[in-house]
């Protein structure tokens, strides 16, 4: 059976409002192969109904949601890294230094891209300008101690992200 234009539209709306395919479908009376075709071939087209389907997503209210699993998943490559450093006693405190002011430049950066959508996060970003201002000042006006500082940075890494990405 042949569908207008029309009812493939309408499929593809519900789809990108968040119904799944073959619900999208039976609500027009049109088989899920049909529609799963159509689908293909518009994305074959540019047309990518998962992208409509996840950009309308991120402009809800599921941003903050989003922005939150994204900074998540730097917090915990940011602690792998953390662990990583700290598993090799041999490494120079130079070397860990700038490792640990690469990695809260990143998070930092991330954390200003996403201040928007997440309020509480401006909260840490303040706090990691802090940490990176000390780092600066000790290296530069007391280096002998940049090392117990990198010290007692790392150690306090998981409580400063609670005491200040929390919002609280």
């Amino acid at each position: 059976m042949a569908y207008d234009k029309s009812t493939r539209d309408k499929v593809r709306a519900k789809y990108v409002q968040g119904v799944p395919l073959a619900t999208a479908a039976a609500a027009y009376k049109v088989p899920y192969n049909t529609a799963r075709n159509w689908k293909r071939v518009d994305a074959e087209a540019g047309n990518d109904w998962d992208i409509a389907r996840n950009a309308r997503r991120m402009t809800k209210s599921g941003v903050e949601e989003m922005a939150n699993e994204v900074l998540g998943e730097l917090a915990e490559q940011f602690l792998a890294t953390l662990a990583a450093v700290k598993a090799e006693p041999k490494m120079k405190a130079a070397d860990r230094a700038d490792i640990l002011v690469r990695l809260m430049d990143g998070y930092l950066k991330a954390i200003t891209a996403s201040s928007r959508a997440m309020p509480n996060a401006n909260r840490l970003a303040v706090a990691m300008d802090v940490l990176k201002f000390f780092n600066a000042f000790i290296a530069q006006h007391f280096p002998a101690l940049r090392s117990k500082f990198i010290e007692v940075t790392e150690a306090a890494g998981d409580a400063f992200v609670r005491e200040f990405g929390s919002g609280a």
